[in-house]
Formats: structure tokens, sequence, C-alpha cells
């Protein structure tokens, strides 16, 4: 499967600062993890008529891939309508994907509640989902509660910490397990060796 990757100097304005690029790390590991899934481990049809949700870093390649894998519909929701503009619109454009599959939204995580509306996602894709202070995983837990389907998985892709907030990846998961309505599963991890790690876990709901 062949995605059009627009990198972040080919879509931004001229006048754009271009100083954010190893944000996209977490969209490549997550990417990289889909692929392995359906091409490696042959879960061809992963993606088949589901619906599929990205959060978190937002640019649309997950998505997309998604959308090319089989997925039924797509809904992207971004922190804010820059990122809507520069990754998620152009990402879409150049790989042709219908608008009446799609659905799109930006805004704080209250708005992302609003724009979920009680629909529950197949799928959610949330590329460096911990880039955020510890005082919102409360937040980012019960949103993923709230759009996750009873059967659906949720995949995110983080770095153990990071240096500009004081949220960790070992903070999330104490909380996930003190919750007790998800099973977290690392599904992929960068070599002990990096200063800071880049991770990918999985979470799928408790069965008991």
């Amino acid at each position: 499967m062949v995605l059009t990757i627009p990198t972040i100097a080919s879509v931004a304005p001229i006048n754009c600062e271009l100083n954010h690029h190893d944000d996209w790390e977490g969209v490549n590991t997550i990417c990289h993890t889909i692929d392995n899934i359906v091409n490696v481990e042959m879960e061809t049809d992963f993606f088949d008529g589901k619906s599929v949700l990205e959060i978190g870093f937002v640019t649309g390649l997950p998505s997309v891939y998604a959308f090319e894998a089989g997925a039924d519909k797509i809904a992207m929701h971004t922190i804010d309508k820059t990122s809507l503009e520069l990754y998620c619109k152009p990402t879409l454009k150049r790989n042709n994907i219908p608008l009446n599959k799609t659905k799109l939204s930006c805004g704080t995580m209250e708005e992302l509640r609003k724009f979920l509306g009680g629909k529950k996602y197949d799928i959610i894709l949330a590329p460096d989902l911990l880039n955020r202070t510890e005082a919102e995983f409360d937040t980012v837990h019960e949103i993923i509660h709230e759009g996750l389907s009873y059967d659906g998985i949720c995949l995110f892709s983080c770095r153990t910490h990071y240096p500009n907030v004081d949220g960790s990846l070992t903070v999330f998961l104490q909380l996930v397990k003190r919750r007790r309505e998800f099973e977290a599963i690392e599904r992929w991890s960068s070599p002990r060796t990096d200063i800071i790690q880049q991770k990918v876990f999985q979470l799928t709901r408790s069965l008991f």
C-alpha cells in the first residue's frame, strides 16, 4: 500500500516555523504498527468495514492508511484549526479520500467530547497521545472510554516522557490499571538505548 505522505515543509505556509519535526515520530510509529498488523501479522481484515477515529497529534496519515485498508468511515479531531488546515486536509486531498467518508473537528478536549456525541468507534488511532500534562490524563482516559466500541481497539504512540510537560507513560498506565476499564499491551518499542524511548500501546476493554 502506498500513501502520498506530505512533509511539514510541503504543506506549511512559507513563513511557518518548521521546528517540530520530531512530532511526526509518533505518527510514523503508529503507521508502521498498523502496517505491521495488516501486512506482517496478516490481519488483512483489521480495518474492514470499521469506523476509525484519529486523535492526539493528528495528521490524517493513519486515517488514510485505515481507509485504504478497508475502513468504512474516518473521523479526525485536531487540537486547533491550524493543524486541520496544514496537515489533515492536504493529506486527505493528496490521497483522494471522499469527503462523504470523513468527519473533521478541532478544539479542546471538551469539544472533542461534543464531536463524539455518543458515537462509538471500532478503532481509535492516537499518535503522541500523552504529550500533555498529567492533569489531562483523566479526561483522555474518559474520552477513550466514551468513544471506543465494546469490542474496539485503541492504538496510541507516545514517548516514555516528554521534556516540556509533566505527563509520562508510567503515570498513564498506572491510571489505566487503577480504573480497570482497559487492558494495556505494548505493541512496539524503540531500542532501550534511546535517550527517550518511543512506544506503541494497545488498549482493549477489560473482560472482568
